[in-house]
Formats: C-alpha cells, sequence, structure tokens
C-alpha cells in the first residue's frame, strides 16, 4: 500500500515545523515547506532532494505570496494532500501595555496567516473530494490563563475557533481538519516558547519531545478516524483536563444563573 503524501507546512524553519519536514522526506513523503527565509530553509534541511523538497519563500500575511506558493507547491508535485499550519512565535507583555500594532502582528501571524493558507487550499482540496488541514494552535489556545501571554493566547484562541468551523464545512467534502494543542516542546530554541516560558516553575521545564509530536502529526493523518482536538504533550493533556473540570464545576454551581433567563412556559403556567 503506497501511503506516500504530498504535504504544505507553513513556518518550518524551526522548532517542530523543521523536524516534521525533515521526518517527513526521511519517509520519502513530498513536501513543500515555507518560511520568510527560503534559503535558510533549505540549508536547515540539509539536504538536496531534488523532485520531493520544494522550500517556499513566503510572508504568510500576504495572502497573493500564499496563494503563488500553494499554487507552486501543486504545481511541482501533482496537488496538496496534507496542510499543516505552523505554530509562529508569541509576543509577551501585560494585555494593556501591548501597543495596537503588537496585536495585529500576533493576529496576522496566527490568524491572518492560517485563514490565507484555507482559502488558497480549500478550493483544491475540494475540488479532488480530500485531504487534510492540521491547524496547530496551542495549550494557550484552550486556556488562557497564563500571565503575559494574552495576545497569544487569543490569536490562538481565534485559530480554535477557526478550525472547528472549517471543520464543519469541510467534512461533507470528504475534507479532514485537525486542532493541535501542544505544550512545551524541547526545541533546542535560542528563545523559549510560549507554552515553554509559560510552563517555566511548574514542572514542565524540559518540555516533550518535538521528534514524537512530528510522529504523532503523520500518524494522525494516516488514521482511519482524524481527531479534531489532540493535545500534545503530557503538560499540554493535564491543563486542558484541568480547564474542562473547572468548566464543568462553574456550570454546575451556577446553572440555576445559567438558565434562569428564558421566558416563562405561559401554557404550563396556565395549567
Amino acid at each position: 500500500m503506497n501511503t506516500e503524501k504530498i504535504w504544505f507546512v507553513t513556518d518550518a524553519s524551526a522548532g517542530l515545523g523543521l523536524v516534521l519536514v525533515k521526518m517527513l522526506l526521511d519517509q520519502g513523503h513530498k513536501v513543500a515547506a515555507t518560511s520568510r527565509d527560503g534559503d535558510a530553509l533549505l540549508d536547515a534541511v540539509g539536504a538536496k532532494l531534488e523532485g520531493r523538497f520544494l522550500p517556499l519563500t513566503v510572508d504568510l500575511a500576504d495572502e497573493r505570496a500564499v496563494r503563488r506558493a500553494v499554487a507552486a507547491a501543486a504545481a511541482a508535485f501533482g496537488g496538496i494532500d496534507v496542510v499543516v499550519n505552523g505554530a509562529g512565535q508569541g509576543q509577551q507583555g501585560a494585555l494593556d501595555s501591548l501597543s495596537d500594532a503588537q496585536l495585529r502582528v500576533s493576529f496576522d501571524t496566527h490568524v491572518f496567516g492560517v485563514a490565507n493558507v484555507i482559502r488558497a487550499v480549500m478550493p483544491r482540496m475540494r475540488a479532488q473530494r480530500g485531504g487534510h488541514v492540521f491547524n496547530i494552535s496551542s495549550i494557550l489556545g484552550f486556556d488562557g490563563g497564563s500571565v503575559e501571554w494574552g495576545a497569544y493566547s487569543a490569536a490562538k484562541f481565534a485559530v480554535c475557533g477557526l478550525t472547528e468551523t472549517l471543520a464543519a464545512e469541510a467534512a461533507p467534502l470528504g475534507i479532514r481538519v485537525s486542532l493541535v494543542y501542544p505544550g512545551a516542546l524541547r526545541e533546542g530554541m535560542p528563545q523559549a516558547s510560549p507554552e515553554s516560558a509559560a510552563r517555566g516553575g511548574q514542572g514542565y521545564v524540559q518540555g516533550g519531545d518535538p521528534v514524537k509530536a512530528a510522529q504523532a502529526l503523520i500518524n494522525a493523518a494516516q488514521a482511519q478516524y482524524a481527531p479534531l482536538h489532540l493535545f500534545l504533550g503530557r503538560d499540554s493533556f493535564d491543563q486542558a483536563r484541568s480547564k474542562i473540570q473547572g468548566v464543568q464545576q462553574e456550570l454546575a454551581r451556577w446553572r440555576e444563573l445559567s438558565v434562569s433567563i428564558g421566558f416563562m412556559d405561559e401554557r404550563r403556567l396556565a395549567a
């Protein structure tokens, strides 16, 4: 059985994206990958793989550039089977200290960049009646209680809402959609990721293994039933479970007030 797929991976010059690209190529897949610096991406991958690897220089906030990149990937490989919208970088700072421009950069990177890719790939996937889109959010996009990461959390929460809607719209077309919530990853980066920084001093300093995280994405792409919500890392899993338990407790505690605003059924009162 031929399991080779054509992958389009954004923000792939470092971290999880770079690890994923290398692993995909090692496993025989074809990969188009974007970075703000395509030459640096080629150097980082460290291999000449003509016919199987296409590095692309793209600013994801530029919709025209994204469309050109998607068209180039489809032309080079004959289509696109799997899209991975990468994580990007976070803007740290208390919400009342961040400028409007700083907040907009966070949304341009994480939300509008993802939307640009989706707009470019969906017509192709719709025509082929299949495909798989992975949108990388963050555990901070599920639980926003980390001080000084509000801009990043807000953008990643937006990615979650966008992705859940995309999943509902894409399912009748045979297109699978997965929303990924990584926790802290041990990426060897000179600057800690938002997830790692938010976990500092909370027992998860080492972080998860990015190689295992990349393989988890590949496994999910090959699974018969794709997950809509995929939490990566013990810290991510535990934090999500704690958030869910907290919401359940508040639902129970405030149920009477929550449901009290409904209109009374006058027919029942008359009876």
